[in-house]
């Protein structure tokens, strides 16, 4: 077995920012290249405002540190609130995220609330799937 792998378990070993040594099963070193990547999703597809709900942000090769700007928006609008104190440690990140607007200009029709995750130090961009809102309480009749 060469130096540096000593086991099959750390069968690639970094070379620089992206690219890598990987061994093959004949012990063929192959130099290659990987792209980090992002996602972004909610935790939940619908809730109330006032609601507590989780952003949840998994990527793949983005190093701990890195520092990550979430962007919540009504969908096909401008910004209402910009979270850009999160750091990804292991790839991942879980924030918890009340949905309070009140202070916010949202429009009154707005039902559709996206997040924008990004992180510049790889210029990565994810945009996550619709959560649906409902900014009023519901009214029941007796």
């Amino acid at each position: 077995m060469r130096e540096g792998f000593p086991s099959v378990a750390s069968r690639c070993r970094p070379e620089g920012d992206q690219v890598y040594e990987f061994e093959n099963d004949h012990n063929n070193l192959i130099r290659g290249t990987v792209e980090p990547k992002l996602q972004v999703d909610w935790s939940v597809h619908r809730a109330w405002h006032g609601e507590t709900v989780k952003i949840l942000v998994r990527s793949e090769f983005v190093k701990d540190g890195s520092k990550i700007t979430l962007e919540i928006k009504p969908r096909d609008e401008s910004v209402i609130e910009i979270l850009d104190k999160d750091v990804m440690t292991g790839n991942k990140l879980d924030k918890d995220y009340t949905i309070n607007w009140k202070d916010h200009n949202v429009a009154a029709d707005a039902k559709e609330f996206v997040v924008t995750a990004v992180i510049p130090d790889f210029a990565l961009i994810a945009v996550s799937p619709s959560l649906y809102v409902d900014l009023v309480p519901p009214m029941f009749s007796a």
